[in-house]
């Protein structure tokens, strides 16, 4: 059987809002089947199985997932592309198309209403200073 061609995150369709939420289950289980997925996600959200079944089929048509063989019955998927990648591609979606392609206004944002605790407050210090530290070498 023939492979697809691989692409890379960048070129494959974006998530619709389901999709990611199913695939954020698909990163917590790592290799998993559908059955696990369907398990683990009525526990977040009560969902039917065959819709999450379908989301499944359409994420392996979008290159997100792959089949792994396996002597089970059926088969055991695993995601091809890390949530730290679609994240990254999610966030500048969204900074472009929400405030302009200015992070800046996203970070303004978020720094106005969200309630943040101390500890979050010195790691986005911590963050800040060691981007400028970067910047001044």
């Amino acid at each position: 059987m023939a492979r697809r061609a691989k692409t890379r995150p960048a070129e494959r369709p974006e998530l619709s809002r389901l999709e990611t939420e199913v695939m954020d289950v698909v990163w917590d289980l790592g290799e998993c089947s559908s059955a696990e997925v369907i398990a683990a996600f009525s526990k977040k959200r009560l969902l039917a199985p065959t819709t999450i079944r379908t989301v499944l089929a359409k994420l392996r048509k979008k290159g997100y997932l792959e089949p792994i063989p396996t002597i089970e019955p059926g088969f055991r998927l695993r995601a091809t592309v890390q949530r730290e990648s679609v994240a990254r591609r999610t966030l500048r979606n969204l900074v472009a198309n929400l405030f302009g392609g200015c992070p800046r206004q996203a970070i303004a944002y978020l720094l106005k209403d969200e309630k943040l605790n101390e500890t979050d407050l010195e790691e986005i210090r911590r963050l800040i200073d060691s981007q400028q530290r970067r910047s001044a070498s």
